[in-house]
């Protein structure tokens, strides 16, 4: 990796891949799912960075954007610290359920998912409720 502070990709201290480089917010879209996609344009990069770029493709991680060319050392130190503990996985817990939920009613494929979906999560409100003290 390289280590250069102009720098494309780098290792950090904990063994994980980064990009640290300069560049310009050029655009973002409004998402129907509510996220936003955002858009970089950086200085030309060879052959060799835009393949390390590529390695990070679909990884989930940090983005910090500074409408500044240069970072200290202790800002990329504390960038290097934060945990995705919260996000292991790319999707939320609510995601992964309604992901699940939609393959076992593709098994049967009985009635209309949006109505299966409804019951089923319906059935595990009504489950955590019965637990309530009330």
């Amino acid at each position: 990796m390289r280590n250069g502070e102009d720098g494309a990709i780098r290792e950090s201290i904990r063994g994980i891949m980064r990009i640290l480089t300069a560049g310009m917010l050029d655009g973002y879209q409004r998402r129907k799912d509510r996220t936003v996609s955002l858009r970089f344009v950086t200085q030309e990069k060879t052959s060799g960075e835009v393949m390390e770029i590529d390695q990070l493709l679909d990884t989930f991680g940090i983005l910090y954007f500074r409408g500044e060319e240069q970072m200290n050392k202790e800002e990329i130190e504390e960038l290097d610290a934060v945990e995705l503990d919260l996000y292991d996985e790319p999707k939320s817990q609510s995601q992964r359920l309604r992901n699940v939920l939609y393959k076992i009613w593709k098994q049967n494929e009985r009635g209309e998912f949006k109505e299966f979906y409804r019951a089923e999560t319906e059935k595990i409100i009504n489950h955590y409720k019965n637990k309530l003290d009330e």
